[in-house]
């Protein structure tokens, strides 16, 4: 029997993210909107959809808004 440590055992595994839809839809929006490669590619590296981006759209908007340090003069 072949005994597999912590790490060849999740090596060995497919590459599924540890991310929820919503994380990857958002990751997705973030690099849209700084212009990071093709919108297709951006979207199948972070295995979401057009109707992903969608829905997790408006979240999206407020996490960037709640994280968005506010600048004073």
């Amino acid at each position: 029997m072949i005994t597999r440590d912590y790490f060849s055992f999740y090596a060995a595994e497919t590459e599924q993210s540890v991310l929820t839809r919503r994380h990857r839809a958002w990751v997705a929006l973030y690099a849209l909107a700084a212009g990071q490669g093709p919108r297709a590619e951006v979207l199948g590296l972070n295995e979401v959809t057009e109707a992903d981006l969608l829905e997790f759209e408006a979240s999206w908007r407020q996490l960037k808004r709640h994280n968005t340090p506010q600048l004073t003069r």
